[in-house]
């Protein structure tokens, strides 16, 4: 009698959450410099099938971790972090240029401060 109570408590409180586990969408971010625009091409390429929207995906959440740009950039450059965890695959200099770099760096910066859907 109680398992069948709260199977049904399960289901109804269960059934009350929404899908979306991250902050909630604001306006799509303004891409008002040539810079971000081609960023976000560099992001979709390289980036966006592991870190959607800068969030979680097949790799953790970029959007809320207080990265500099320094570090950032070492970050995409080598496989270890943090000797081997957060392990993600590298982008030598002949796959993301040093000036195709500094446009991805500038533009996620701009991601993690608005947070907006790139679709």
């Amino acid at each position: 009698m109680y398992g069948r109570i709260l199977f049904i408590l399960l289901l109804l409180f269960g059934s009350c959450a929404t899908p979306r586990r991250s902050e909630p969408i604001k306006k799509a971010m303004a891409l008002n410099t040539d810079k971000l625009v081609k960023g976000r091409h560099l992001f979709l390429t390289h980036c966006y099938k592991c870190h959607p929207n800068g969030e979680a995906g097949k790799g953790p959440s970029i959007n809320n971790i207080p990265i500099p740009g320094i570090a950032l950039r070492a970050r995409i450059r080598s496989k270890a972090f943090f000797l081997g965890v957060g392990r993600m695959p590298s982008f030598k200099q002949n796959e993301i240029s040093k000036d195709d770099m500094d446009l991805l760096v500038t533009y996620i910066k701009e991601l993690k401060k608005n947070k907006a859907s790139v679709d």
